[in-house]
């Protein structure tokens, strides 16, 4: 994780299939390598990696801010990462541990 893009670390209760869990929540998104997806929410680009396990058996994830919504310049970086966060709980009960 960069220390200028914000970001947010997230432990998952149960492994977790990423590319099934954002393909539920009609995320879209675009898998990079066995660690990494990125992830359009809210016209945002989002890089999420993979800290334990894989993209198809995640444990515990970094969500980074890329890139803001260009359209709506009203969201803070830490909203769009919370928002995005609070998305995931129904599909993969993502518990919050740490935001920066």
């Amino acid at each position: 994780m960069s220390e200028d893009e914000p970001a947010q670390h997230c432990e998952l209760a149960e492994q977790v299939n990423l590319l099934a869990a954002l393909k539920s929540a009609a995320i879209e998104h675009l898998d990079v390598d066995t660690h990494r997806v990125i992830a359009i929410y809210q016209s945002a680009v989002l890089m999420i990696i993979v800290t334990e396990g894989q993209i198809t058996s995640a444990m515990a994830i970094d969500v980074e801010l890329w890139s803001p919504p260009p359209y709506d310049p009203d969201y803070e970086p830490s909203e769009i990462l919370s928002m995005f966060s609070d998305r995931l709980p129904a599909v993969t009960a993502v518990t919050e541990t740490e935001s920066t």
